[in-house]
């Protein structure tokens, strides 16, 4: 089965995204050991490449693995001579530079059929109950796709293991967009989820490292899932 990831314009229309087509918001709940004070950031994700410098971890675990991992998004209006004006990918939500300030990844994260497993890892958060993290996401479409937001709250290091299957010290599962695989159980337009810190020890703080998981079995260029996620405007706020 071979995917055809470019979606043609009607008549020269341009593409235009549906801010915040509806909000939802978790609980996310698990204990640990008291850590240090919190701190509130916003990573637009308006360089990728500035990501690195600032403990941003990218690991792509997929198998088989693909040419990519997580990349700067995906946004690229054209002309082809046999369809006409195309466009690869979506706009970015919140955007300073150009349409492609978001981050993305895709079915290009396994290679033939595979099991998706790539990692977008946030530099070491220390939180603590009733902080909240928010973030906007969409996907192409055009196949079933997943994304989980998971938490290291035990070592604050970016272990995920080395398997597809493996997720590491990443053992706390926040959130699971489409967990059924589903063509209807992603938004296709960029949607706010809101997840407020709860379970943890009263009084205390926790070092943590927050995952954005693209996990998508049977997925890759020639399986019956995956196509392309966005995340973009990612915010933490310390209550």
């Amino acid at each position: 089965m071979k995917k055809n990831i470019i979606v043609t314009l009607v008549l020269g229309t341009v593409l235009t995204v549906a801010f915040t087509a509806c909000e939802r918001d978790i609980k996310a709940t698990d204990d640990n050991r008291p850590a240090i004070v919190s701190k509130s950031f916003v990573e637009e994700f308006d360089d990728f490449n500035t990501l690195g410098a600032r403990g941003w971890v990218f690991i792509n675990n997929s198998e088989p693995v693909g040419s990519q991992g997580w990349r700067q998004g995906k946004y690229e209006v054209r002309f082809d001579s046999k369809n006409g004006q195309v466009v690869d990918g979506f706009p970015a939500y919140s955007s300073q530079k150009s349409q492609n300030d978001f981050v993305s990844a895709d079915l290009n994260c396994g290679f033939d059929v595979s099991t998706l497993n790539a990692w977008l890892i946030t530099p070491v958060v220390p939180i603590k109950n009733g902080d909240e993290l928010s973030f906007y996401t969409r996907c192409r479409g055009d196949f079933p796709d997943r994304l989980q937001v998971r938490a290291n709250l035990t070592t604050g290091t970016a272990n995920v293991g080395a398997l597809s299957s493996d997720v590491g010290d990443f053992t706390t599962t926040w959130l699971d967009i489409n967990p059924g695989l589903t063509l209807s159980g992603y938004p296709t337009t960029w949607t706010k989820y809101t997840i407020t810190v709860a379970g943890l020890p009263t009084n205390t703080t926790v070092s943590s490292r927050i995952a954005f998981r693209y996990f998508v079995p049977t997925g890759g260029p020639a399986g019956a899932n995956s196509d392309m996620v966005g995340v973009d405007l990612v915010e933490f706020k310390s209550k």
